[in-house]
């Protein structure tokens, strides 16, 4: 099951351990792991799942998707 998270108001929902999906234009961008977030300048830092890559993502400039695992 998806939880659409609406990180432009509610970026602190994301908590670290969170599996997440994140979208750009409607797109499957990839899946990947909360590591770390900075809520109060919509910034979350995510693991990628597949190739391990940590990337630091601008909450207000893509959509992400929590799943419920």
């Amino acid at each position: 099951m998806t939880d659409n998270t609406d990180t432009d108001r509610d970026s602190d929902a994301l908590r670290p351990g969170d599996h997440v999906e994140v979208l750009g234009n409607e797109h499957l961008h990839y899946n990947a792991y909360v590591e770390d977030t900075l809520p109060q300048f919509n910034i979350a830092w995510v693991r990628e799942q597949r190739t391990g890559e940590r990337k630091m993502l601008f909450t207000n400039e893509c959509r992400i998707l929590r799943r419920e695992t």
